[in-house]
């Protein structure tokens, strides 16, 4: 990824190269003087290469338990990727188990009408987890990383051997997986990553959503019931979506930051792709990626009705072409669901990352045995090549 990425970006550093004079002679042309007039000597300016920054944001959802330990050791590559290069990053977990015996009863629960107005989104009650910062110590870091890797093995049903693998961590209440509070996410980030482009001076900012399931409800909007019976107003929650008949309803969102309105489609029922769409506009120039988990099962495969789910009805007569694709390439690339890009993977084992070189175990092996494990890492290479570079070509 590094030598991609360091590649790509001396590309367009030279596709932008300016040539100019210096004002010196240059003494080697000097006697070409009656039929040339370029005498000068030149110079070749490459313009300083973009500052990046990259955010992660991780599902912490029970869905996730079967992929997390794959899902884990892509992240990790990630913010390996940003070590190398040195940008800066950021690495958020959304749950809404955090803190969960502290949540309030919605049945009984009054709204503090000083935090809002009528109008205002209603989130749901969920936290953003900062796992992992470009400010972190390494030692920090890797701590941090093999704690999340030992819950990960946890609730990894493929886990058996303690003695080998050592044994799994009880992960404290709080961290335990719980719904899918994606939408809130994207609302949160939208104060979260102008601040982080702020704080850390970068140009280009890469926001990736890593996630296996779509969004949970949200609330609707606050605002304010009228009781019939003693005239007085009360605060209250107005909820929309596909389960509220939303078919009768038109829910638009203005954006009072950047003053820019947007109509949800289905009543609101599928918001993520306009959120995103919010998200973007406050960011100028920044990308947003997601990785999908669609596969599930031990073969990880991608079901075609996770497809049918996900593509536009106008889309969906082309799921079973994108199948073969994706039992090929092990990837599908989507660009129309808010996204830059949308890079739906399988599950299971095609999640796992292996290191490109021989094991021990292959010392005085037979010829028969090493030809075929040289075989194996070189159709590795070729078959993580393609979404390798779809990726660093989107965020360098």
């Amino acid at each position: 990824m590094v030598k991609e990425f360091e590649m790509k970006k001396a590309a367009d550093q030279y596709a932008r190269a300016a040539t100019s004079k210096t004002g010196s002679l240059d003494m080697s042309k000097l006697h070409t003087y009656k039929y040339n007039e370029d005498l000068f000597k030149k110079v070749t300016t490459l313009p300083g290469a973009t500052n990046h920054g990259m955010v992660m944001v991780l599902d912490w959802s029970g869905s996730m338990a079967d992929n997390l330990k794959g899902t884990l050791a892509q992240m990790y590559n990630l913010v390996w990727f940003c070590r190398r290069i040195k940008i800066p990053f950021e690495v958020f977990a959304f749950s809404d188990n955090y803190g969960r015996a502290e949540r309030y009863d919605r049945r009984t629960a009054e709204i503090d009408g000083k935090n809002f107005k009528a109008g205002d989104l209603k989130l749901n009650d969920f936290k953003l987890l900062n796992f992992f910062s470009s400010n972190m110590t390494v030692s920090d870091e890797m701590e941090i990383m093999h704690i999340l890797w030992m819950y990960a093995i946890r609730w990894n049903r493929d886990y058996r051997d303690w003695k080998v693998n050592g044994y799994p961590y009880n992960s404290p209440s709080n961290l335990n997986l719980g719904g899918t509070p994606l939408n809130d996410a994207i609302v949160a980030m939208m104060d979260l990553l102008p601040k982080f482009k702020r704080e850390t001076g970068v140009q280009k900012v890469n926001t990736i959503f890593l996630t296996d399931g779509a969004s949970n409800w949200m609330d609707g909007v606050y605002d304010y019931g009228l009781n019939t019976e003693t005239g007085e107003h009360y605060e209250t929650v107005k909820q929309f979506g596909r389960r509220y008949n939303s078919n009768k309803c038109k829910v638009i969102i203005t954006d009072p930051v950047m003053n820019k309105t947007y109509t949800m489609p289905d009543g609101g029922g599928d918001i993520t792709n306009e959120l995103l769409k919010i998200l973007k506009g406050r960011v100028e120039g920044m990308n947003i990626v997601g990785f999908f988990i669609a596969g599930s099962g031990k073969s990880g495969r991608i079901d075609k009705n996770t497809l049918y789910y996900l593509l536009p009805s106008e889309e969906r007569h082309k799921v079973m072409d994108l199948i073969k694709f994706a039992n090929k390439n092990k990837y599908i690339a989507l660009t129309q669901l808010g996204y830059d890009e949308y890079y739906v993977l399988p599950g299971g084992g095609s999640l796992s990352v292996e290191n490109e070189t021989l094991s021990d175990d292959l010392i005085g092996a037979k010829k028969g045995k090493l030809k075929s494990a040289f075989g194996k890492i070189a159709k590795g290479k070729i078959a993580s090549r393609p979404l390798l570079n779809k990726f660093v070509k989107m965020v360098a």
